[in-house]
């Protein structure tokens, strides 16, 4: 079996100054210098702002180019509008890419290997409402704190992510193993056959967030996390 590796890189929006504020803005290209200026607010337009700088920092590094030669795709395959996941249209295409921003942290995962998918939350209470919608029966009464509801959420979400379902696929139907047990995806209600493709990785805990990796591969990885200022500011 082989080994490949995927990298998470990571910027606290509170750590945002103007410095790396300039810096991210000038590795947009001109659609998302436009889609960015029309956040009404300015952490909105900075989470959104540094995940492309990021995405493009890293891809540059890792191809040898400049960042304004990474064309990045965000056509959703349902309308057509650029608002689909991240993907990497040249000039060379072949990376995979995942981007989440919640709260304070933005972050960015890259590989290889196979489609992936990044989700990262801030731990926060939930109406009671929303958790029908995100957990199953057996899943519900496993929560004991808001941190157990959101590392049930940010599996699920890492997972349809990766499989590129987004929030037309609804959570209730996969099944995860409970917050306290190594992840995996337990069971997907009329996806039987992907489930057995995926796996699914918690990542470093970091203070009122939590993140988890899904991978579209059984391959063996090795997955690494990084602060992505010093990358934007270089």
């Amino acid at each position: 079996m082989s080994t490949a590796t995927v990298r998470v890189w990571w910027v606290r929006l509170s750590q945002v100054d103007d410095a790396l504020d300039a810096a991210s803005a000038r590795l947009l290209a001109g659609a998302e210098r436009t889609r960015a200026a029309a956040y009404r607010l300015s952490d909105d337009r900075l989470r959104f702002q540094i995940g492309v700088a990021v995405t493009r920092s890293v891809l540059a590094a890792d191809m040898g180019c400049r960042p304004d030669e990474i064309q990045l795709d965000r056509t959703c395959p349902e309308c057509g509008r650029p608002h689909g996941k991240v993907r990497v249209a040249g000039p060379w295409p072949g990376r995979q890419v995942s981007v989440s921003h919640s709260g304070d942290l933005i972050g960015v995962a890259v590989g290889t290997v196979a489609p992936l998918g990044l989700d990262v939350e801030q731990v926060r209470a939930v109406e009671a409402a929303v958790a029908p919608l995100v957990l199953t029966p057996s899943e519900e009464r496993q929560v004991r704190s808001a941190a157990d509801f959101i590392r049930y959420w940010t599996r699920k979400e890492a997972v349809v992510k990766a499989t590129e379902d987004g929030l037309r696929q609804p959570l209730n139907l996969i099944t995860v193993t409970a917050p306290t047990e190594p992840p995996r995806v337990v069971d997907w209600t009329g996806r039987d056959q992907i489930t057995a493709t995926i796996q699914l990785h918690d990542l470093a805990t970091r203070t009122d967030h939590l993140a988890s990796l899904a991978v579209l591969s059984r391959d063996e990885l090795t997955i690494t996390e990084h602060d992505a200022r010093s990358l934007l500011l270089s």
